[in-house]
């Protein structure tokens, strides 16, 4: 029973306990829209009602257990029994694999797992209402490759450094180009800046302009 329905009480909260008595969950497990919080009137008359739109959100409990059959269901001709470890954050889902094929599970290069990871997010995107992203990691695969894209922003910076020209990155995920700007943040030297047209774009990076220098080229 996902479908929106109104509920009317003499008060917000009122009619919050109508929908969560109607569809029986405690209130953190609604998605509450407030469409009028109502009114006492005056002196008790011409007094309104406050109206809420409520339903039932999918818990966490029930995204783990689909993300683990989608993910499941994916490898099972590469690993028999293997092992899932899934955190859910406000950015992604990471699903740690364990299993002694982890390398089958990853490819050259990462293509296999990376293909996995996004039919994995093709058929989330069909089954949960909700928009997530589901990343797949295996034999710690990610996290070297995490390591590897911070080394190499930091290596760039220090070209940027001793030649003054901007350097770029290769194309990247959303994802990924977060990383290099978390990276570079605190250098006082060097600002950082996405560039392209869709979901894969290089990231710039470049000595950063100081205020003096502002100040010669406006003159």
């Amino acid at each position: 029973m996902n479908d929106v329905q109104e509920f009317e009480g003499k008060s917000v909260e009122d009619a919050i306990a109508k929908a969560c008595s109607f569809y029986g969950v405690q209130e953190d497990e609604l998605d509450v829209e407030v469409v009028d919080s109502g009114s006492s009137g005056i002196f008790g008359l011409g007094g309104r009602s406050a109206v809420v739109k409520a339903k039932p959100v999918k818990g966490k409990a029930e995204l783990e257990e689909l993300v683990e059959q989608v993910v499941k269901r994916l490898i099972s001709d590469i690993a028999d029994q293997p092992d899932v470890d899934i955190h859910v954050n406000e950015e992604r889902i990471h699903v740690g694999i364990s299993d002694d094929n982890s390398g089958l599970i990853i490819g050259k290069d990462g293509q296999t797992i990376s293909a996995l990871e996004y039919v994995a997010n093709r058929i989330m995107a069909k089954r949960w209402p909700d928009k997530v992203y589901v990343q797949l990691d295996a034999g710690g695969y990610r996290q070297r490759q995490d390591d590897s894209i911070r080394e190499k922003a930091l290596d760039l910076a220090e070209r940027v450094k001793d030649s003054g020209k901007t350097q770029s990155t290769r194309p990247m995920s959303s994802y990924h180009r977060r990383l290099v700007h978390l990276a570079l943040q605190e250098d006082e030297d060097i600002a950082t800046r996405s560039k392209g047209d869709g979901p894969l774009k290089r990231v710039l990076i470049m000595l950063k302009r100081k205020k003096n220098q502002d100040v010669a080229q406006q003159d």
